[in-house]
């Protein structure tokens, strides 16, 4: 019952520490979720509760105009539109309180999960540690929190389990095949949540192979263990079939057989080295020998299964590829995690832990723990993103050295003193407790980047003051236009204003997007702009701070081309202050004639440049054909103010030739707009000047207006 009891307590506090941010995302009567892909989640979630069980699998308003393949499996996404469903939910705000409560729930699923594998491998005493540790695991906890529906929480779930299954597959005798064939239904599960499902599951087979070794090493049969393999590899298989020729469960399906075969090859060679008595350390190399020969004929048969081409990709996502340096969460561990950071302490503490527990009579599950702890770090080492997958490993892991180190205390001779040895097993566990546990704390007062940034406002304004799209729902007919914006804000633009994008999360239009804010020139970013069909751009300041030196890097460039670190701090080069990004977000589109700044949030008050968001409009421009008498500079200008009430002043200049001079211009001088002129055009020319109105017909048409000086 203590046991119980125990358990009930920590899946409450996690689910608490889960629930804390749900002040933050309710905003206004509206769920505002956290994260960049949680949107694009609910709008899959949204489409798939009117069309169940059928899901988004081709999106119009992404990469616009081209539009994209999803890639992602279904399954998460069809999990919480089912639930949605069978709750009754109808409105929109129902479906998103579903989406956003999910993950929290299958977060203290997950703590279950991992307080059963931690007991079947170590015991109760590390298992309820365990499941302390996990509970307020900063990484385990934010890709679970309230509002975050996004399939990593459901991915450590299913894997949590899966390992946990084996594990007590390994250690059963009577019902050794049952729980081998749960560990292959969650295996298809993952299949089903995740393209990268096989990588996670192509790591058992290095174990296959070395517990097969050690059985010929103590001269027994290996089949017992190795058919659990088989059997959960089977299941997963069968599972998989009715869509493994879909593009989204294609590399899972490959996987699994191939594993299946391998394991099978494995099972008969060490069959042959076991009756033959040949020396046992030839096994692994002869393993590894099958292995790559399977691997050239993989690729050999690459043009007719893609097999090859899968293979590749894989390699490429999991270790590095080109996104390493572009993208935040797919940073090299060492990039990302500073040694003396909440995540640096508990990785030194977990790998004391690992140390404490290897041992070379280590039994068979605790191997296979330790192996597949190993495999995922090995994936956080090139990519920091999958923490979230190794908090599970390292939440056993602490608990280990902390039994470890009190044990060695309590037979040292300081631990011979009765009140020594009284205070030093919780103040160490309180040590280990407290960087994790006031990281998880901070969800009290943590709210959705969206609202930190300073973008909700904006794009509530663009879906209500832009011409509404066609087929957002159901995607029959192509939308008119795409909006052109950084990738990572892509899914904000596409799910709060309702709006397709050139670029968002996936990345897909990010070259683009890259070129468009750091050309050079107007004639250049127009066409980029023609070819996207983009009538709104929007910026932030991040752009031109932050994450200004990520944009180079999607075009081939070198970030300190356009922005430099000195004794002053960053600071931005004359080749960044002639982009269009500059030009635009610092400069309100002065001297531009295609662009025009029509909104710009409240600014958030710090110390970077226009720290704000900016909306700007695509326009074809007021052809002002200026008649001279000289051929001299003719300047236009323009006072306008913003809906901030901040005033600016466009100019447009150009030299007549014959005594003519045309400028075009992307404002007009009528009111009504969120930034609006203060008056007419004030077109000089040496000492002479003229008065131009310009309605907002000439500026959207591009028509010619003559004037006279």
């Amino acid at each position: 019952m203590q046991e119980v009891a125990g358990v009930f307590a920590v899946t409450l506090l996690g689910l608490l520490v889960r629930l804390a941010p749900m002040r933050g995302a309710l905003v206004g009567g509206d769920v505002l979720f956290y994260g960049s892909d949680s949107y694009y989640h609910m709008r899959r979630v949204l489409y798939t509760v009117e069309h169940f069980p059928s899901t988004l699998w081709f999106d119009p308003y992404l990469n616009y105009p081209k539009g994209m393949e999803l890639l992602w499996p279904p399954l998460f996404d069809q999990l919480i539109a089912g639930t949605a469903l069978l709750l009754g939910a109808g409105s929109q705000r129902s479906v998103e309180m579903v989406g956003a409560i999910v993950p929290p729930i299958l977060g203290s699923l997950a703590i279950v999960s991992l307080y059963l594998l931690a007991r079947a491998l170590f015991g109760r005493r590390v298992a309820l540690l365990s499941a302390l540790f996990f509970a307020l695991n900063p990484h385990h906890a934010s890709a679970s929190i309230f509002g975050r529906p996004d399939h990593h929480v459901f991915e450590t779930f299913l894997l949590v389990n899966i390992l946990l299954f084996l594990v007590l597959a390994l250690k059963s005798k009577d019902k050794r095949l049952f729980y081998a064939a749960c560990s292959g239904v969650f295996m298809a599960s993952l299949a089903y949540t995740w393209i990268g499902a096989g990588a996670y599951i192509g790591t058992f087979l290095v174990y296959i192979a070395i517990q097969a070794t050690l059985h010929l090493r103590r001269r027994t049969s290996s089949e017992d263990d190795l058919s659990i393999f088989l059997a959960a590899f089977g299941v997963c298989l069968i599972l998989m079939i009715p869509f493994w020729k879909e593009a989204w469960l294609t590399p899972s399906f490959f996987t699994a057989a191939a594993l299946l075969l391998m394991t099978s090859i494995i099972l008969l060679l060490s069959r042959t080295f076991r009756e033959r008595d040949l020396p046992w350390p030839a096994f692994l190399p002869a393993v590894a020998a099958l292995g790559y020969l399977l691997l050239i004929a993989a690729y050999a048969l690459g043009p007719s299964m893609g097999a090859s081409l899968l293979f590749n990709e894989a390699l490429s996502y999991f270790f590095g590829g080109s996104l390493s340096h572009k993208v935040a969460e797919a940073a090299p561990l060492y990039a990302a995690v500073r040694p003396l950071s909440v995540t640096g302490f508990n990785l030194t503490i977990a790998v004391m832990g690992f140390a404490c527990l290897w041992r070379s009579n280590i039994d068979k599950d605790q191997l296979l723990f330790l192996v597949w702890t190993v495999s995922i770090l090995i994936f956080a080492l090139f990519q920091n993103r999958f923490l979230y997958v190794l908090s599970a490993s390292m939440s056993v892991l602490m608990p280990l050295f902390f039994f470890r180190a009190v044990a060695i205390f309590d037979a040292s001779r300081w631990g011979r003193s009765e009140d020594l040895s009284r205070y030093f097993g919780p103040a160490l566990l309180i040590l280990l407790l407290i960087p994790s546990a006031a990281t998880v704390s901070e969800g009290l007062s943590v709210r959705p980047a969206i609202v930190e940034d300073g973008w909700d406002a904006p794009l509530l304004w663009l879906a209500e003051n832009s011409m509404e799209t066609r087929s957002f729902g159901e995607l029959e007919e192509a939308p008119e236009y795409g909006v052109l914006c950084w990738w990572d804000r892509g899914n904000w633009i596409l799910y709060r204003s309702k709006r397709p994008v050139v670029a968002n999360g996936f990345q897909a239009g990010a070259e683009d997007a890259a070129r468009f804010f750091l050309s050079g020139g107007e004639t250049e970013a127009k066409r980029i702009l023609d070819e996207r069909r983009s009538r709104y751009v929007v910026t932030d300041s991040k752009m031109v701070g932050s994450g200004l030196s990520a944009i180079p890097l999607w075009i081939g460039e070198e970030p300190t081309d356009y922005v430099r670190n000195d004794g002053a701090g960053r600071q931005h080069t004359e080749k960044f202050m002639r982009t269009t990004l500059a030009r635009c977000h610092l400069y309100d589109c002065r001297e531009m004639s295609h662009l025009r700044l029509i909104y710009e949030s409240e600014p958030m008050g710090s110390a970077s440049p226009a720290d704000q968001v900016k909306i700007f409009e695509v326009v074809a421009g007021a052809r002002i054909v200026v008649a001279s008498g000289a051929d001299e500079e003719i300047i236009a200008t323009l006072n306008l103010t913003t809906n901030q009430g901040r005033l600016f002043q466009y100019a447009m200049s150009g030299t007549a030739q014959n005594g003519r001079c045309e400028l075009i211009v992307p404002y007009s001088t009528e009111g009504g707009g969120a930034v609006r002129a203060l008056g007419p055009y004030i077109i000089s020319s040496g000492g002479e000047r003229k008065l131009v109105f310009v309605a907002e017909e000439e500026v959207i048409h591009g028509r010619v207006m003559m004037v006279e000086l």
